[in-house]
């Protein structure tokens, strides 16, 4: 390994970073688990704190595999994990069929017509690091190391990350080391955050260097440095560009440009078959010597011995040669030798390199950088280097060789074509600001009627990914009325977004704009866009849900926008069963293609129904899952839907300062007014968590935001499924003048939805109204919230009616009848994981003489989601492997799971499990 310059020799630790070696130590040790990231700017030592993890890993005696990302191979879907994975790839025929296929057609190892299955290929390449064969679980285990992760290319970044946040679950004798440069990547991943020297550090670095500086630059460069270990070591060397004495440090010149400047101020005095050779290898996009050496074979300069040429490189620290690879110093030394060459030379040296290297794509990639202006040929080849990316389902890659594609053509119509081929790619990676960067470059290069019309398409699909609502409907209903005749599928696709853009609105306005657009277009009135308007537009209306039962039983083959579109329409219109149905299908089918962006929407929708159906755990997963997709992606309204989801989850489970932090975040995200289906539900959120808390008073004027002075919705769907919550605060105030007001609430409430809401809303009706009656009126409104079975759907708004009845009977004593719904009432809250409700109902029943013991920790409450998961299927009878599979896991990390929850759960073997979970409850899809 390469000395450290600021490592003290005396004692063989790194100058100032105690604390983050012994947490690189842990991780690296024995038979360790998790992930840890290391994030800091360049030249702070995180390659340092990487290497130290290596050593110490190999001290005892674990394996280790290494990737280190390369800027020049951005472009190359997957480079970054075949480097990682390259000594495992003999493994692969041992994974499980899904994962080996998906897992070689994407590193180039198997040809395959289908695009690789996105979450078979992630779990496969988990499943590579955690098993290697018999035996693997009695050594040391694996330490993987990644560094220079912010150069990765897009599709290996999102599988290392999928891998690290399952590993971050400490599985078993399996470890992954990251290092990044600022902002990291948006994971609740264990992070180390490198910040600079103190002086005294600072002051020890300089000691210890060869030549160490004189008295009078030392104090200057120390504040040059800004206590950046690399810069001290770089700016001290007597070649290193000190500053001047006195020269005052100044804060408009980064210390990463200064060290750059240090390096490329050894580059003049170097033979200029050196420089060539430093800047072939600078241009190149990796680290392997031979295509280097093999494109510097026209100078005549040490032809004999091509190696003698890197000589004086090494001696001037600028790269080390090992084997048949090469290492610059750092990579800001590779950045110095590209820079300091003018355009010239670094043109011609991609086009050395690619008359030097045989793959298609890296050839392609070269071409273009010594691109001066328009060329045909290259643009083609970059168009087929992205076939090829897509093939292997690395979006990004295809969407950057289509957009520089675009760039090089000569003929505007071609250039158009491929920026517009480059949106839907960018679109599937849910990068909302790049797919309308691409649609206006289409737009503006053309004056094509249609492709224009399929730009705006697209960037009206990103507006609506943010809070430009307005923007977005205009956009595209504008689409839609222009297209109408010419191409009526293209105009009702261009309506399914506007829609959603005008339901996040609530604005009335955009949703009769789009109503009025689909009504002129007069579709079929069973396509499945149809049901999507119109629900959002009559959420409560029979004939919307008339309209989706037509969409539903006519579209029996459904695709991957079929789902999509009749998912959200049966969410909105509470059919609520269905909606998770069919967007769990549709995450399944995501699993077999794109895309990153429009899989963060449907996992939003999906949690927010998982929770109205009272599966609280599986709720939390996808909207955890919702958030970190969506903050990756630049899609803010997207994450405050998931937020909101996990701020009410927090509520119900009675933990109020979560659910409050998570609630504000959530508002945080669109701003006031600008998205009122969030507001409403944040609030609500907020509201919940304030009952909670026993704050009524709190909670009414928190929910009464959500509705007008006149009591009308502020959002014409989200608000009415809090008007029981509202009900229920105004009552516990016990003040007469909000209970009038509350009452009012629910009269406009009444009005707005019709006759016919719907079972859910019906029963929210009577549950308000019983709240707000008489004591001799009110058990007739609950028994009437009650009435319809199909209430059970909506768990947890169930047991809320049935606490409040039973509390009523118990007040008019008739107890033996009050213990029927609070035990009821109770064991739903128990079973969702509402423990506050739990314990008022509880306290109910001992009031009503039940003897009910102290409640118990639920032994599966203890467990992560994850870990729940895990034992419900094993308490099925599944196998390690068959849970992998369906969890995306490695079987290592099920095995390791159920290794540490069997002691937590009191048994000793998977059969005892069946004690403690009702499998019969799981057997459905878990999702």
């Amino acid at each position: 390994m390469e000395r450290d310059p600021h490592r003290d020799a005396g004692h063989g630790r790194i100058l100032g970073r105690d604390a983050e070696l012994a947490r690189v130590e842990r991780l690296a040790g024995p038979g360790a688990g998790g992930a840890l990231l290391i994030v800091g700017e360049p030249g702070l030592g995180k390659t340092s704190l990487l290497d130290h993890g290596l050593v110490h890993a190999r001290r005892a005696g674990r394996r280790v595999l290494t990737a280190r990302c390369a800027r020049g191979e951005r472009d190359l879907p997957f480079a970054a994990l075949h480097q990682l994975l390259l000594p495992r790839l003999d493994h692969l025929d041992r994974l499980p069929a899904p994962q080996a296929r998906a897992l070689g057609v994407a590193l180039g190892l198997r040809e395959d017509t289908a695009i690789p299955d996105r979450l078979h290929l992630a779990a496969g390449a988990l499943t590579l690091l955690c098993e290697v064969g018999p035996g693997a679980a009695d050594d040391g285990g694996t330490l993987a190391v990644v560094d220079d992760l912010h150069w990765a290319d897009d599709a290996s970044r999102d599988v290392l990350l999928f891998c690290a946040r399952r590993l971050a679950d400490a599985s078993a004798a399996t470890a992954l080391l990251v290092a990044t440069r600022p902002a990291p990547p948006p994971d609740p991943l264990p992070t180390i955050t490198l910040a600079g020297l103190d002086t005294r550090d600072a002051a020890r670095v300089l000691d210890l260097q060869p030549v160490p500086p004189s008295p009078a630059v030392r104090h200057d460069l120390i504040q040059h440095a800004a206590g950046n270990p690399l810069a001290l070591v770089e700016l001290s060397r007597p070649d290193g560009a000190v500053p001047p004495p006195g020269q005052s440090p100044g804060g408009h010149w980064p210390v990463s440009e200064r060290i750059e400047q240090a390096f490329a101020a050894r580059l003049p005095a170097l033979p200029s078959a050196t420089r060539w050779l430093l800047l072939l290898a600078a241009a190149a996009d990796g680290d392997d010597l031979a295509p280097v050496l093999a494109a510097g074979r026209g100078d005549d300069e040490g032809e004999d011995d091509p190696l003698a040429a890197w000589v004086p490189a090494e001696a001037a620290g600028l790269v080390r040669l090992d084997g048949p690879r090469f290492r610059f110093r750092h990579p800001l030394a590779r950045s110095a030798v590209y820079h300091a060459s003018p355009f010239a030379g670094r043109r011609g040296a991609h086009l050395a390199l690619a008359e030097a290297i045989d793959d298609p794509d890296r050839r392609a990639w070269h071409r273009a950088a010594a691109a001066v202006g328009p060329d045909t040929d290259v643009a083609a080849e970059l168009e087929q280097t992205a076939d090829r990316a897509r093939e292997r389902g690395g979006w990004a890659a295809s969407a950057r060789a289509l957009e520089r594609a675009g760039e090089l053509s000569a003929d505007p119509a071609e250039a158009a074509r491929r920026f517009l081929l480059a949106a839907p790619a960018a679109m599937y990676t849910g990068r909302t600001p790049w797919v309308e960067r691409l649609a206006e470059r289409a737009r503006d290069t053309t004056d094509d009627e249609h492709t224009r019309w399929e730009a705006d398409l697209y960037a009206g699909w990103a507006a609506a990914s943010t809070p430009r609502h307005r923007a977005a409907v205009e956009r595209l209903t504008t689409v839609a009325r222009r297209a109408g005749a010419a191409d009526p599928d293209l105009a009702l696709a261009a309506l399914a977004p506007a829609a959603v853009a005008a339901y996040n609105s609530g604005d009335d306005e955009l949703i009769a704009s789009v109503v009025a657009c689909l009504e002129a277009l007069a579709p079929d009135d069973t396509l499945p866009v149809t049901a999507w308007v119109r629900g959002t537009a009559a959420p409560f209306a029979p004939a919307s849900r008339a309209t989706l039962d037509r969409a539903v039983r006519a579209n029996t083959h459904l695709g991957i926008n079929e789902l999509n579109v009749l998912g959200g329409a049966a969410w909105v219109l509470d059919e609520t069963v269905l909606a998770a149905r069919l967007l769990g299908e549709l995450l399944e089918l995501f699993a077999h293609g794109p895309t990153e962006g429009t899989n963060a929407l449907v996992s939003a929708t999906l949690a927010a129904a998982l929770h109205e159906l009272g599966r609280w755990d599986e709720a939390q997963a996808h909207a955890e899952d919702a958030v970190r997709v969506a903050e990756a992606t630049g899609m803010p309204v997207v994450r405050a839907s998931a937020v909101e989801t996990a701020a009410l989850l927090a509520a119900g489970r009675g933990r109020v300062d979560e659910a409050r932090d998570l609630a504000q975040h959530a508002l945080a995200d669109v701003g006031p007014g600008a998205t009122r289906s969030v507001e409403v539900r944040a609030r609500q959120a907020l509201g919940l968590a304030s009952l909670a808390a026993g704050e009524p008073e709190a909670a009414y004027d928190t929910l009464r935001q959500t509705f007008t002075p006149d009591g009308l919705p502020t959002h014409r769907h989200a608000s009415v499924h809090g008007v029981a919550l509202l009900a229920s605060a105004a009552a516990h105030t016990e003040r007469p003048e909000r209970a009038h007001d509350a009452a009012r609430v629910v009269a406009a409430v009444a009005t707005h939805v019709g006759a016919e809401p719907g079972p859910r809303v019906a029963s929210l009706l009577h549950h308000a109204r019983g709240l707000l009656a008489p004591p001799e009126e009110s058990e007739r409104e609950y028994r009437a919230a009650l009435v319809d079975p199909a209430g059970a759907t909506w768990p947890f708004e169930r047991a809320l009616v049935r606490l409040d009845l039973g509390e009523r009977l118990r007040r008019l004593h008739r107890v033996s009848e009050s213990r029927t719904e609070l035990s009821a009432a109770r064991e739903t809250f128990l079973r969702v994981g509402a423990a506050t409700y739990a314990d008022r109902a509880t306290a109910e029943l001992r009031a009503a003489g039940v003897a009910v013991a102290e409640r118990t920790p639920d032994a599966l409450a203890q467990l992560t989601p994850q870990q729940r998961r895990i034992v419900r299927l094993a308490a099925q009878g599944r196998t390690n492997r068959e849970i992998a599979e369906r969890l995306f896991l490695s079987p290592r990390t099920v095995g390791f799971h159920l290794y540490r929850v069997f002691p937590l759960l009191g048994v000793t073997s998977r059969a005892q499990l069946r004690d403690l979970v009702d499998p019969a409850a799981e057997r459905g899809p878990v999702i």
